[in-house]
C-alpha cells in the first residue's frame, strides 16, 4: 500500500534539513582548518612577542618609579607648601604624630600627583627620546642557540612609546616589537597598556619647633594632646604617598599600527 503524501513530505523535509545540517557542520570544520593552518603557519613569526612587548612596558615603568623615587621628597614637599598655603590646615592626632582630615588628604593627593606629572615630564628625556609630544625608547635583543646539528639566530627590534597626559594625570604607553629573520621583518605585535596612579603607604615629614610656631600663628589648628610635646621637640605629619602602576598590560594587537595619542581621549 502506498504511503499517504503527507508522510512523504514529513521524511522528504526530514532529509533536506538533515542534509543542511551536515553542510553546515562541514563549513564549520573547514573553517576551523583554514584558521588553524593560518595560524600555525605564521604562529614563527611572532612567538614570544607578546611577552617581550610587555617586557618593554615594565621596563618603562621601571625607570619611571626609580625618577619618581628619586625627587619623592622634594614632590612631597612641594605640595605640603602649597597646600598649608592655599588651604586651612587642620591636623588630626594619630599614633605617633599628627595627620590630616579626609578633605585635605585628597587635596594633597591631587596636588602630589600634580606636581610629579611635572617632574616626571622635566626628566624624562634622560632615559627617553622626545618625538614632538612622545617620548620614545628603542631597544632590541640578539639571541644565538647553538646546537648539535645548527646555529639558530633570532633578532628582536623594538620601540617603546609613552606619552604623558597633561589633562588625566597618568602615562599612555605601547611597546611595538617584530623579529627579524636576516634582513626580512616579521609580523609586529603591539601591547598598550596604561600608567596610573595608586595609594603607597605613608611617609613622615618632620614638624620642628619652628615650623609649629609659624603654622599656629597661620591659624593651623593643633589637637590638644594628653601629653604635648615640649618645647624643642618635634612632631611627625604622617602623608600619604603615591606611586605608579600598570593596567590594562594585557592588550595586544598584532600587526596594527598603535593608536597612539590621537586615540587616548586626553
Amino acid at each position: 500500500m502506498p504511503a499517504p503524501k503527507s508522510r512523504k513530505g514529513s521524511a522528504y523535509i526530514s532529509i533536506l534539513a538533515a542534509t543542511m545540517l551536515i553542510i553546515m557542520l562541514a563549513a564549520v570544520i573547514l573553517s576551523i582548518t583554514a584558521v588553524s593552518r593560518r595560524l600555525t603557519a605564521h604562529y614563527s613569526d611572532y612567538i614570544g612577542l607578546y611577552d617581550l612587548a610587555v617586557a618593554g612596558n615594565e621596563q618603562a615603568l621601571f625607570l619611571l618609579i626609580q625618577s619618581l623615587d628619586a625627587n619623592r621628597n622634594d614632590i612631597s614637599y612641594r605640595a605640603w607648601q602649597q597646600l598649608k598655603t592655599d588651604e586651612y590646615i587642620a591636623f588630626i592626632p594619630t599614633d605617633g604624630g599628627l595627620k590630616l582630615d579626609t578633605y585635605l588628604r585628597g587635596e594633597f593627593g591631587r596636588i602630589f600627583i600634580e606636581k610629579a606629572m611635572n617632574a616626571l615630564r622635566d626628566t624624562m628625556h634622560e632615559n627617553f627620546n622626545r618625538h614632538l609630544f612622545m617620548y620614545q625608547l628603542e631597544w632590541g635583543i640578539d639571541t644565538i642557540i647553538d646546537t648539535s646539528t645548527r646555529t639558530i639566530m633570532d633578532s628582536y627590534s623594538a620601540v617603546t612609546t609613552l606619552y604623558a597626559c597633561e589633562t588625566c594625570f597618568r602615562f599612555h604607553i605601547d611597546t611595538g616589537i617584530r623579529r627579524y629573520t636576516g634582513d626580512d621583518p616579521g609580523t609586529q605585535a603591539i601591547v598598550e597598556a596604561t600608567i596610573n596612579w595608586r595609594h603607597a603607604g605613608l611617609q613622615e615629614m618632620v614638624l620642628d619647633a619652628y615650623t609649629m610656631f609659624i603654622l599656629k600663628s597661620a591659624g593651623t589648628y593643633f589637637p590638644d594632646f594628653s601629653n604635648p610635646p615640649a618645647y624643642g621637640e618635634n612632631l611627625i605629619l604622617f602623608l600619604d604617598g603615591f606611586t605608579l602602576q600598570m593596567l590594562e598590560s594585557l592588550r595586544i594587537q598584532i600587526g596594527i599600527h598603535p593608536r597612539r595619542r590621537e586615540a587616548w581621549g586626553c
